[in-house]
This record gives C-alpha cells, structure tokens and sequence, in this order.
C-alpha cells in the first residue's frame, strides 16, 4: 500500500474516532450486549456464548480502526523523517516514485 493511502486510511481512521455519533453507537451497542448478557439465565450456555462473541467481534472493529489511526501515523512519522534525509531533488524523484 502506498504511503498516500496509509495517510489517508490514517486520517479517516482519526475522523471516526473523533466522531461523537461513532463513539455513542459503540457504547449503546456494548452496553445492549452487556445488558442481555447480565439477563440471560445462567443456564443458557451457548446464549452468552454468543453475546460475548459479539462484545468480542465490536471490540475487534473499533481495535481496526485504531490499528488503521496508528499505521497513519507511523506512514505519517516515516514520510517526516524521510523529507529530513533527502535533498529536495530526491524528495521530488521519491514521491514520483510512489
């Protein structure tokens, strides 16, 4: 994947999290599944079996989406460092390339 698209990726990425609307979805999500987890009879094994795949599963999307934030900012500090060491003609003929 090119650096622009791990920029890119990044930046959408922090727009997500730093989306109130976002953030509520997943609270009121968690909270329903912990809710019907909590009122599930003990004896419904395979019932909270599944209610905790679904924490599982809305744990693993937000943990993507803050995997995709911290690419961005490592494609981010690499393009930084990279500026730092070229001359700006290799610069030029290095973004070319990508």
């Amino acid at each position: 994947m090119k650096i622009e698209q791990r920029l890119e990726r990044g930046a959408r990425a922090k727009q997500l999290l730093d989306d109130p609307l976002l953030l509520e979805a997943f609270a009121s999500v968690r909270q329903a599944i912990h809710d019907k987890w909590e009122a599930a009879p003990l004896a419904d094994r395979d019932g909270k079996h599944e209610l905790h795949l679904m924490l599982k599963l809305l744990t693993d999307v937000k943990a993507n989406i803050e995997l995709f934030l911290a690419d961005g900012q490592m494609a981010a500090d690499k393009l930084k460092h990279l500026k730092r060491e070229q001359s700006p003609a290799e610069h030029s003929a290095w973004r070319q390339s990508l």
